[in-house]
């Protein structure tokens, strides 16, 4: 919930929340907007949320509180990138790309015909050479 999504200042009061709502529910009631039903209620619901939050004098006084607290967030973590090594960063944020058969996954993945070519060209020459190893052993003279 956002009181930007009002159209008023943070600082506004409860008047100014209550006439902003009523101009902006018309605007996105399903029954009364030009916008596609779904886009309206989502918008009107979230008007609702809002409007519920900063009517409530507890849930106000801690969105006020978290809304001041925003530019220190900001500024911590604008700190936190300056001190952050990019070294570690590149570290941290590495993604390994599999080869074509990744060996420790144990996923086959599609190979290249170049690839399949010569696995095929392989497994020739193996059962060629187990069909001379057989042939000599069975044909051969005593």
């Amino acid at each position: 919930a956002h009181i930007r999504s009002l159209w008023v200042q943070p600082e506004a009061d409860l008047e100014e929340i209550k006439s902003a709502y009523l101009r902006l529910s018309k605007e996105y009631h399903p029954d009364t907007t030009l916008l596609p039903l779904k886009a309206a209620s989502e918008k009107f619901m979230r008007l609702r949320t809002i409007y519920a939050v900063l009517c409530d004098p507890e849930t106000r006084r801690f969105y006020d509180w978290s809304l001041a607290q925003e530019p220190s967030s900001r500024q911590a973590e604008k700190m936190r990138m300056k001190l952050e090594d990019p070294g570690e960063l590149d570290f941290t944020n590495y993604k390994s790309v599999p080869d074509m058969v990744d060996r420790l996954g144990g996923i086959n993945l599609e190979l290249s015909d170049q690839g399949m070519t010569a696995l095929t060209f392989d497994a020739l020459i193996l059962i060629f050479a187990i069909g001379s190893i057989v042939s000599v052993l069975v044909f051969k003279e005593p």
